[in-house]
């Protein structure tokens, strides 16, 4: 057995080759013009040397624990406490750090996992993000996984490569024990053990309407989206870096409608510079230039987010803790240091900056982002830096407290911007990170639409815009309710816009409205859902 020392040099090695592996996984996909799902494997090297749990594991091994033992026993304490959270995103990351503590053990012991060679359909409990992108292109043809979620990075990524995936099928193990074939249809969410001729027949034909439904919608890019009858909706990109510009314009992005800055302050020792950020606001600007605008969120830190050079203590429910907004009644020099970065870069771009926040929850909140913005301002004016005459600036409702606020909040701030994901959650009450409560977890809630109504209503009394820039956004059935309740701009995930611009083209400003009045008068989010895809099926 080797010594201490040895155990613990051998656990050091091991964490730097993973995560050598990991960025090297990442380059391919950066490669792939996909720096997004990049950021997954980069994050995962991170963790492979993360010293909270490289340290613990070396001291497991001093005490004479086998070093492969000691790096999943340290990695499985931090797994559990993010996955007894609770939340999707959060159970993410619990999955990833046990991928990576597997991925330090192979190293460690000089195993390789077996990959397909030839064309096949993986079907297993997990499947891990970082196999995912070590598979060589074209090999996988299908995932099924019994466990993991929708948002699940497996699941993104999968997505993102447009590989069929379904996930969250419980019993799918023993449904297709023994089968000699398998089908996974990732847009219904069947998978078909041992199918028949003429299943595969069905299968087939979809997949052939689909490919030439997406033909015939990206075929739309570089026309404004509209309906039908000439009725516009802007169609925006999120996006989590200015790397992601160049697809959100190739998909026919009018501009950016949520630029997640919080990626800049993660999976580092220290938050980044005014610098740093300056450059990376200007390179999106500039990337869009004047007459697209780029909304930039304030960091929207905690929650599933934490930043421990903040030195925050631990919540017991972060969700609902200090986060976004709330930081900056605590650590005002952060946000400040935002505000200037974007300032800045605005004036060197030359653009009007667009700017929100998120997790406003009363007028407090607005007032406070009011107040940062101007005293940023006047910070670098006196620096004698170019700074633009204004800043557009809105705030997210996502919160139920700001859709009752809606109408004194529309008096003060320029554009309302919906975030449908936490709206959904907290005026359900359900956590959406929780399987037992996926009953719950449809933005299509009559409930939320009446709630996004209401706040349509006092925008629109006070002539400001309203966005949305939650999932519901790139879900073309959920988009067309949205512009049917008067929502103007809709900003989604480059990949979802083909799909919402010709969901809105092939229907009336008068279907669109009978869609929502139908929706606002439901009980339940299935009777709105059967409706909106019954109008969408008869487009198509």
């Amino acid at each position: 057995m080797a010594s201490g020392e040895e155990a613990e040099s051998r656990i050091h090695t091991a964490a730097e080759t993973a995560a050598a592996q990991l960025n090297a996984l990442a380059a391919r996909l950066c490669e792939l013009n996909r720096p997004g799902d990049a950021e997954i494997l980069e994050a995962q090297a991170l963790m492979a040397v993360d010293p909270a749990i490289i340290d613990e594991a070396a001291r497991r091994a001093r005490e004479g624990v086998d070093p492969g033992v000691a790096i999943v026993d340290a990695a499985e304490v931090s797994a559990v406490l993010l996955a007894g959270i609770e939340d999707d995103l959060l159970a993410a990351r619990a999955a990833d750090l046990r991928d990576v503590a597997a991925r330090i053990v192979r190293v460690l012991n000089g195993t390789h996992l077996h990959l397909p060679a030839a064309p096949s359909i993986v079907i297993a409990d997990d499947f891990p993000p970082s196999l995912l992108a070590e598979m060589p292109r074209g090999v996988l043809l299908g995932l099924a996984l019994a466990g993991g979620s929708p948002t699940a990075h497996v699941a993104i990524l999968a997505r993102s490569l447009g590989i069929p995936a379904v996930v969250a099928a419980r019993g799918l193990l023993d449904a297709v024990r023994g089968a000699a074939t398998v089908a996974v249809d990732g847009e219904s969410g069947e998978v078909v053990a041992d199918p028949e001729i003429a299943e595969l027949q069905v299968l087939a034909d979809r997949q052939a309407v689909r490919g030439e439904r997406d033909r015939a919608a990206s075929a739309r890019r570089g026309r404004p989206a509209a309906t039908s009858d000439g009725k516009r909706i802007s169609l925006l990109a999120n996006i989590r870096s200015p790397d992601e510009a160049p697809r959100a314009l190739e998909a026919g992005a009018e501009g950016v409608g949520l630029y997640r800055t919080e990626f800049l302050f993660l999976r580092r020792q220290s938050a980044p510079s005014e610098e740093e950020q300056m450059g990376a606001y200007r390179r999106a600007m500039e990337a869009f230039g004047p007459d697209r605008p780029v909304v930039i969120r304030l960091a929207d830190i905690g929650g599933d987010k934490s930043i421990p050079y903040l030195g925050r203590p631990e919540e017991p429910n972060p969700f609902l803790g200090v986060r976004a907004i709330r930081l900056g009644h605590e650590s005002r020099d952060l946000l400040l240091t935002q505000l200037r970065a974007i300032w800045r870069a605005a004036g060197l771009a030359g653009v009007t900056p667009h700017v929100m926040a998120a997790m406003v929850a009363t007028i407090a909140d607005a007032c406070l982002l009011l107040d940062l913005r101007d005293e940023a301002r006047a910070q670098v004016c006196a620096a004698g830096q170019p700074c633009p005459e204004r800043m557009v600036t809105g705030v997210m409702i996502e919160v139920p407290s700001a859709a009752i606020m809606a109408p004194e909040l529309a008096r003060m701030v320029d554009f309302f911007s919906i975030g449908t994901n936490d709206l959904t959650q907290y005026v359900l009450a359900a956590d959406r990170g929780n399987p037992s409560l996926v009953r719950f977890q449809d933005a299509l809630h009559p409930a939320v639409l009446r709630t996004v109504a209401a706040v349509i209503a006092a925008a629109n009394a006070a002539g400001i815009p309203v966005a949305v820039c939650g999932e519901l956004a790139g879900d073309p059935a959920g988009a067309m309710v949205l512009a049917g309740l008067g929502v103007g701009e809709l900003s989604a995930e480059a990949g979802s816009l083909d799909g919402v611009r010709a969901a809105l083209a092939g229907v009336s400003a008068a279907q669109l409205d009978a869609l929502a009045a139908e929706s606002l008068a439901a009980t339940d989010a299935e009777t709105v859902r059967a409706a909106a895809n019954e109008l969408l099926g008869a487009r198509r």
